[in-house]
């Protein structure tokens, strides 16, 4: 019989990563106000790797500064500190997430693609929408499927049970994995975002990415996420671990307040910038 407790099934999962002891303390340096750019430049310089992995994110055509950005403190004032938390976030995510279970690495580098497109969707129709916090956008759709790569890691078996099932009856990933496991992946994402204290918003959007309509005052954000994770998988950006095309939310839709004209350069200019930055943010060449 298929689990039915998910939180006594993640309470059990004793090695479920915790977030980087570096992002702990750069969340809590951008949370007080009394914290400078060079407060949040020191902790981050300490860390090489994430050091390495920001300067080259902020100098990718993702960005396009006209000027190369050679320092984490001229990156910070160029970004911001809530900007470069959540890119110290994500990149902290896929690495935590990258190096287990080889066997199955190529279905976990097609979620990435597929959350990696996610997110430049959710930038790109921010941008269209003239939505303020755009990179708040980039780091939801890059992290709104997390709950897939937990259940493949730590539920390996039963997912490829889930992934079967969806394949066989022809039906969306989220359908299987609740007639498997009892749970799906947006309720671990929320589970996870409890477990690392995660912003509101954030928390929301992993919960109701196929249900903005339930999102509350984060129904814009989520319905953005929403779009994003519909038009990534219509032009086969990775996968979802599935061969469905989830329908498109209608109250979620309104809520946008899009023409669909829009649609097709939007499409375009996702997936000129998946090749900019798939690299910079994945650590493929």
């Amino acid at each position: 019989m298929a689990p039915r407790n998910i939180k006594r099934i993640i309470d059990q999962i004793d090695d479920l990563p915790t977030l980087p002891r570096t992002v702990l303390k750069i969340t809590e340096l951008v949370n007080n106000p009394k914290s400078s750019a060079r407060d949040l430049a020191s902790v981050i310089t300490d860390d090489q790797v994430l050091t390495a992995r920001l300067l080259k994110l902020v100098n990718s055509s993702f960005y396009g500064f006209p000027q190369k950005i050679s320092t984490i403190t001229g990156a910070i004032v160029l970004l911001g500190f809530d900007a470069i938390r959540n890119l110290l976030l994500t990149t902290s995510v896929f690495d935590m997430f990258s190096s287990r279970y080889k066997d199955q690495r190529i279905i976990q580098e097609r979620f990435w693609d597929h959350s990696l497109g996610c997110a430049i969707g959710a930038k790109v129709i921010g941008s269209y929408l003239r939505y303020e916090k755009v990179e708040e956008l980039f780091v939801s759709g890059l992290l709104h499927d997390i709950g897939k790569i937990v259940e493949m890691l730590f539920l390996p078996d039963d997912f490829i049970k889930v992934m079967a099932l969806a394949k066989r009856q022809n039906s969306l990933i989220i359908v299987a994995e609740n007639e498997v496991l009892g749970f799906t992946h947006p309720d671990v994402g929320k589970l996870l975002s409890e477990k690392w204290n995660l912003p509101l918003k954030l928390m929301n959007i992993l919960e109701y990415h196929h249900q903005p309509e339930l999102a509350g005052r984060f129904v814009r954000e989520t319905s953005i996420i929403h779009l994003a994770d519909i038009l990534a998988r219509a032009i086969d950006l990775g996968s979802g671990g599935d061969n469905k095309i989830p329908a498109l939310n209608p109250e979620g839709w309104t809520s946008l307040n899009l023409k669909l004209n829009m649609l097709e350069p939007i499409v375009h200019e996702i997936e000129r910038e998946f090749q900019d930055i798939n690299w910079v943010v994945t650590g493929k060449m």
